[in-house]
């Protein structure tokens, strides 16, 4: 009888583990579901559990990561414990997919808006999925199309639905009012993640894997489509809703790219003012002609120099004649307020210098000397020129050597006198703070625990939750805690409230890399570039993005593309020539081994290196500041982006997309270089804060290159204030 008794209890037993499902939901807990109708869907869980009353069901709340990952056990519908910790639901951070859909089950409960603010929502192939929301943000064309792809449904929970289970039956709702729809396509097929803006609202989103799209629109705005090697569409809206689109590739003409075998470079020795060396060495601008490159028909110096040099004009005198001491370098404009013209360096000897503004003095030099006596004549720029000549060199300098001069052949110097000249730096710059000064930043510092700290920043959110800034801000404050999975969380809340916002995407990416959270910014800049694709710095940055996260490869590729202007949406990459041949120059010699580098031109094989390479980017092109280079003997050179200094140089960036300068120093630069910046504020008037990376590589091109990033908030107008330090030994 007994035998009976437990052979029957063990068939009930397993006729009731055979019964219960395997169920795996994945709550999204980020911060653009903080609006869910959380009774309607726990209202869907309890009809839910009443028809599947056993079940195991496995839980997986996230937004920007895994936040929790716990097991519940259902016996005859009861799931308190699990409504419990899903009524408990703090929601905060960016939504990321990628870790969803790991688990062994035989049904996934998905509950989300179907907001892709960090990357992509990918169906599961063989589990059926349902997808539940609440939101009426909800992406609801996308997450239908992913529900049917996995053999499941979508449910739309807008109204309330007290019978709602899932059925088969189950649609989805119609589309709505002003939201246009259809798919993008190429000769391929069907296109996705193209981007889709509405240029007039500035809402944006991106095509489905099947080409689909849906995004909020009204008669007579203007919809861009773009995509990496497409030509851009722009289209306005008519009074149809349904809109296909077909994006042709961007042509190339063969006289456009020219693959060529170059000879290897040769050695070219220049005289900088304190030494002849190989002109590959020298971090600054700079260039040089000697006797061979000047005619016997020039009969003065102005003959001898015009046309030789790129960016340096002669203006004219009183009597409309060209004067030689009235250069214009560097591509500046005649302004009223400081001295344009630059300076003339005769064997080492600075001349009387010209003065630019109304009523100044003019000293001509035209005949200084015979253009047969001269040797070389060098023409330096920006860094260079301060380096030996202070202020007076700001605006370029003309150094010229005639063949009297006495050059050691052991040491290569020129012997001259000392300059005597140079401006010696006497500020009183302040040290950048390190958090903004914002009321809720005094509220965080009040803090004496992180779970203390972070209860105030839930409080505080209430109030500025809505703009990027905030959660920028709290990001640099919560860093101070050394809990990067509340920081990065935090952070993450940009790509919830501003997702197509070029300049705040920008601020999280540099915050990022300052952290070494490398592959966090390659999704980052990679929307970035999905959003500015005719910008240069997009490729730029994104490739050396690919690289700091050991995807050398990609890098390459990118780097490759830019050289050779394929596939890279008529980018114009002229203002950052120099930047990515040294950036790809560097990433062969140090990682290239082993690597396809087929197409790349032999240029890129020859190593660089310089004692240090320091790296200034911006995320406003409106911002406006002036940088003060201070040397070691504490002479120091201006460099400034303001439209009243460098107009050109600021409509160039804007055409061209991108807002960067690096310098280099060399082994004779030894001892400590100081960056001070003053912020005059932006020329637009967008509210958003501006942020300066600041890149310092140490040993660059060797194999024992270090790097470091830093980022600085720019927002006290008129102060100047020191943003970094670089000891060079």
């Amino acid at each position: 009888m007994k035998k009976i008794v437990v052979f029957i209890v063990l068939c009930f037993a397993m006729q009731t583990l055979v019964a219960q499902k395997n169920i795996a939901i994945y709550w999204d807990a980020s911060y653009s579901m903080k609006d869910r109708k959380v009774d309607r869907e726990l209202k869907f869980l309890d009809n839910y559990f009443k028809k599947n009353s056993e079940a195991n069901v496995t839980l997986n709340m996230f937004s920007n990561d895994i936040i929790i990952k716990d097991n519940y056990l259902i016996k005859n519908g009861n799931w308190l414990e699990l409504k419990h910790d899903l009524e408990n639901t703090i929601y905060d951070g960016g939504t990321s997919y990628d870790l969803l859909f790991k688990e062994k089950a035989d049904e996934f409960l998905l509950f989300t808006d179907g907001m892709e603010s960090l990357d992509k929502l990918k169906a599961p192939t063989q589990t059926p999925l349902y997808i539940i929301s609440s939101v009426d943000h909800a992406n609801t064309t996308n997450l239908k199309l992913l529900s049917d792809l996995s053999s499941g449904r979508f449910i739309f929970l807008t109204t309330d639905l007290s019978k709602n289970i899932v059925r088969k039956e189950e649609q989805v709702s119609d589309i709505k009012d002003g939201y246009i729809s259809g798919t993008v396509s190429g000769l391929e097929g069907n296109l996705a993640n193209v981007s889709i803006v509405n240029q007039t609202s500035g809402e944006g989103v991106a095509s489905a894997a099947n080409g689909d799209y849906r995004i909020q629109g009204s008669e007579g705005d203007i919809l861009i489509f773009s995509y990496l090697g497409k030509k851009t569409v722009s289209i306005r809206i008519s009074k149809a809703n349904i809109i296909n689109i077909t994006m042709a590739d961007i042509n190339q003409s063969l006289d456009e790219v020219v693959l060529t075998a170059e000879s290897a470079e040769e050695e070219e020795v220049v005289n900088t003012g304190n030494a002849i060396v190989d002109k590959k060495r020298i971090g600054y601008s700079i260039e040089q002609i000697d006797s061979d490159d000047i005619s016997e028909l020039d009969t003065d110096l102005i003959g001898a120099v015009k046309g030789q040099f790129t960016n340096l004009t002669i203006q004219n005198d009183v009597y409309n004649k060209t004067d030689i001491s009235k250069f214009l370098g560097r591509g500046r404009n005649m302004s009223i307020l400081l001295n344009q013209y630059g300076l003339i360096v005769l064997d080492g000897v600075p001349l009387a210098q010209s003065e630019s503004n109304f009523g100044g003095i003019a000293y001509n030099q035209d005949n200084i000397i015979n253009p047969d006596m001269i040797e070389s004549i060098t023409y330096l720029k920006g860094l260079a020129a301060t380096n030996k000549y202070g202020t007076l060199g700001r605006n370029g300098v003309l150094l010229i050597t005639t063949k009297n001069s006495s050059v050691s052949e052991s040491t290569g110097k020129v012997e001259s006198k000392a300059a005597g000249t140079t401006a010696t730096y006497s500020g009183n710059a302040v040290t950048i703070s390190a958090l903004a000064d914002e009321p809720y930043i005094k509220a965080l510092n009040a803090s004496k625990t992180i779970d203390e700290a972070f209860d105030t920043y839930l409080e505080q959110r209430k109030t500025y939750g809505n703009s990027a800034e905030f959660y920028l801000n709290t990001y640099d404050y919560f860093l101070g805690w050394k809990n990067s999975i509340v920081s990065d969380r935090i952070l993450s809340n940009v790509f919830e409230v501003a997702n197509t916002d070029v300049s705040l995407l920008k601020g999280a990416a540099y915050r990022q890399q300052a952290s070494g959270n490398y592959q966090a910014a390659v999704k980052t800049l990679e929307q970035v570039l999905k959003l500015e694709p005719r910008k240069s710095q997009s490729y730029r940055d994104l490739a050396l993005a690919y690289k700091y996260a050991g995807r050398y490869q990609d890098a390459i590729n990118l780097y490759k593309r830019m050289d050779t202007n394929l596939n890279v949406g008529n980018a114009d990459f002229s203002g950052l020539a120099k930047t990515i041949s040294n950036e790809l120059r560097n990433l062969i010699a140090l990682h290239g081994k082993g690597l396809n580098v087929t197409g790349i031109r032999p240029r890129y094989f020859k190593p660089i290196q310089y004692k240090a390479r320091i790296v200034f980017e911006w995320n406003d092109l409106d911002a406006e500041f002036d940088l003060n280079i201070i040397n070691p003997q504490k002479r120091y050179f201006t460099w400034s982006h303001t439209q009243a200094e460098n107009s050109q140089r600021i409509l160039n960036q804007h055409q061209q997309g991108y807002g960067l300068e690096e310098f280099y120093l060399t082994s004779d630069d030894k001892g400590e270089w100081k960056f001070n910046m003053t912020y005059y504020g932006k020329t637009s008037n967008i509210e958003s804060p501006t942020f300066i990376k600041i890149t310092t590589y140490k040993n660059y091109g060797s194999s024992n290159q270090s790097k470091n990033i830093e980022v600085v908030r720019l927002d006290k107008e008129n102060l100047e204030q020191t943003v970094a330090k670089l000891l060079v030994n």
